[in-house]
């Protein structure tokens, strides 16, 4: 049996690598392939997708990723408004916890990893609340140009189009902002899944210096594994630097 799954995963991932690398590897929303999503997520979490199509979209975008310690919890928003005012919108919504196996199945190899997702409509009302939220979170203000993200730790990244522009925010726990962030508790109260899979709440944690950690990682998973990763705040402020770290 393990055989078997392990033959399919690896032709499975081979196909998909060869052509996401064939498209450059950038996203287009979340994706429950978790193989696809790890060649796609650092240009998910940065909004490329929804940057790259801004300025002639008339629909208003909003996506907002928690990390809140990777390996143990992600949660995504992506949330559409209808075009004409946004009096209505749809958030697509998705938990990544820690994989359990026990879901593991023959005909869908992949399912321990795909998470949890929902589909929520939401009102008027939740926009407004939501607008609000985030200027009371400083969305609009400028993003911590150069900052590192660690993903064995607690953030937030929050891409936007409105009226044809594009823009971007990061708040990592470390940062004074981030105890300014609102939209947190508006995202929970909307979204299904947080009665499904309780929020990893932020706090702080005595971290090992980055390649330290990495090194540690490595070395528990009998060299398997490459431990957590940092993505660094584009110069510009607009989205973040591609690559490992």
């Amino acid at each position: 049996m393990r055989g078997f799954i392990a033959s399919r995963l690896t032709c499975f991932a081979t196909l998909t690598g060869l052509a996401l690398l064939m498209t450059g590897c950038a996203a287009s929303g979340f994706s429950s392939n978790p193989l696809e999503r790890s060649f796609t997520w650092f240009s998910y979490l940065g909004g490329d997708d929804i940057r790259a199509s801004c300025s002639a979209s008339p629909v208003e975008r909003y996506r907002f990723v928690y990390n809140a310690e990777g390996e143990k919890q992600i949660r995504t928003y992506d949330i559409a408004l209808e075009a004409g005012g946004g009096q209505s919108g749809i958030m697509e919504s998705h938990v990544l916890t820690d994989v359990n196996l026990a879901r593991l199945s023959v005909s869908d190899p992949l399912q321990p990893w795909r998470g949890e997702g929902e589909r929520t409509i939401l009102s008027g009302r939740d926009i407004a609340t939501l607008r609000e939220a985030l200027v009371t979170s400083g969305f609009d203000r400028p993003a911590p140009r150069g900052a590192y993200l660690r993903s064995d730790d607690f953030y937030w990244t929050v891409s936007a189009c409105r009226n044809g522009q594009f823009h971007f925010n990061a708040y990592s726990l470390e940062m004074p902002q981030f105890q300014a962030i609102r939209f947190d508790e508006t995202l929970y109260r909307l979204d299904p899944l947080t009665r499904v899979v309780p929020v990893n709440p932020p706090r702080r944690l005595t971290l090992a210096p980055f390649p330290t950690a990495m090194a540690d990682a490595s070395i528990r998973s009998g060299g398997y594994a490459s431990g957590p990763f940092m993505v660094q705040v584009a110069r510009d402020g607009i989205g973040l630097q591609k690559g490992f770290f």
